[in-house]
């Protein structure tokens, strides 16, 4: 990328503002979201405040910061934000199980170091989740190469097989995405009911075990709330066994049915932007899109938007290219994505120019 340099001074303020609660702070970590992706998507050299400003997904005010960069090397903005609060909750959110109330709550008791939370400084008290977050800290925080992440999917696949040949197995996140490295391992199942039959029941019960004896998966996080077993959610830890020096890795293996294949792919290849605007679109088009689908008549509270009043009604969800075309957005492959912005754009103009009297 031409402008590496730039993006990741960006990237260097945004994760600061991600560890402030504040709402302000939160969508100026969207926007710098929106930034980074259009400058990774940028084709030539950004040289002076007008090209920055003509990139789309770039405000004044980020193409200004574009330009401190460029004429300095650095952006002041950075020092500003880094006070001693937020470089030690920043510390305690990449334990895991951690979210930023709790990290700020820790500081507020005294909490300064991990050693602190250890000891139970302030009347800490660590669950289970966060002591294995701590005992793997290192290892958690650091990117898996895509060999790796690979090299561990081609051990849990033909094991989830073996249970059941008609089951589909697929890897996603930024794997999918075509990421050299990825954060961890997201896996979702799913079967076609052809045959009257779907994965529920002891299919993931009876995989989890079987990765267990193989040693390929190590700690257990909050273990899968078997009530809806079409939807049922693992979290725990992984490596690749019988490899000395291997590293624990965050595992999520998820199953869905098969009537929410093209929404749940979807929704856990993202990212995380991706996700948001075709969330924005559907919502501008009276749709409503989550990982079970595209669904049309939800009716939402009218003083909380946020809140639903029913479900609405599933208009399609088998594969990603329906929920695409439903919405008017190109079809792109996982990695093209990081082109979302100037499709999802198009979508709406297109929208607004067919509504037009």
């Amino acid at each position: 990328c031409l402008n590496e340099d730039i993006i990741r001074k960006l990237e260097e303020l945004q994760e600061l503002h991600k560890v402030k609660p504040t709402e302000d702070d939160h969508w100026r970590v969207y926007s710098y979201s929106k930034s980074i992706r259009a400058l990774r998507a940028h084709p030539t050299r950004i040289k002076s405040l007008e090209d920055a400003q003509k990139i789309p997904g770039i405000g004044k005010k980020t193409a200004q910061k574009i330009m401190e960069i460029i004429e300095t090397g650095d952006l002041q903005r950075i020092a500003y934000e880094r006070t001693e609060d937020v470089k030690v909750v920043s510390i305690f959110t990449k334990i895991y199980g951690v979210g930023i109330q709790t990290a700020t709550m820790w500081y507020a008791r005294g909490c300064r170091t991990i050693e602190d939370l250890c000891n139970g400084l302030g009347d800490v008290t660590l669950n289970e989740g966060q002591k294995i977050g701590i005992k793997f800290y290192d290892d958690l925080n650091s990117r898996m190469p895509r060999e790796e992440a690979k090299a561990i999917f081609e051990l849990i696949k033909p094991i989830a097989l073996r249970i059941d040949p008609k089951l589909v197995v697929e890897i996603m996140g930024s794997y999918r995405r075509g990421k050299a490295d990825c954060g961890d391992i997201d896996i979702l199942i799913t079967r076609c009911p052809d045959d009257g039959r779907k994965h529920e029941g002891d299919v993931l019960h009876e995989l989890l075990q079987k990765l267990h004896i193989a040693g390929i998966l190590t700690e257990d996080l909050p273990l899968p709330d078997y009530s809806k077993p079409l939807e049922a959610v693992y979290h725990g830890l992984c490596r690749l066994p019988n490899v000395p020096g291997t590293r624990r890795r965050c595992i999520d293996c998820l199953t869905v049915p098969w009537s929410s294949k093209g929404g749940a792919l979807l929704y856990y290849t993202g990212d995380d932007m991706f996700n948001c605007l075709m969330r924005l679109l559907a919502n501008k088009m009276g749709y409503s899109l989550n990982q079970r689908g595209l669904y049309a008549g939800v009716v939402r509270d009218p003083r909380n938007c946020t809140v639903k009043l029913n479900t609405g009604n599933l208009i399609t969800s088998e594969t990603e290219v329906e929920i695409f075309k439903a919405l008017g957005v190109p079809w792109r492959e996982p990695h093209e994505r990081v082109t979302y912005y100037q499709d999802i754009a198009k979508a709406e103009v297109k929208k607004k120019t067919t509504n037009a009297p």
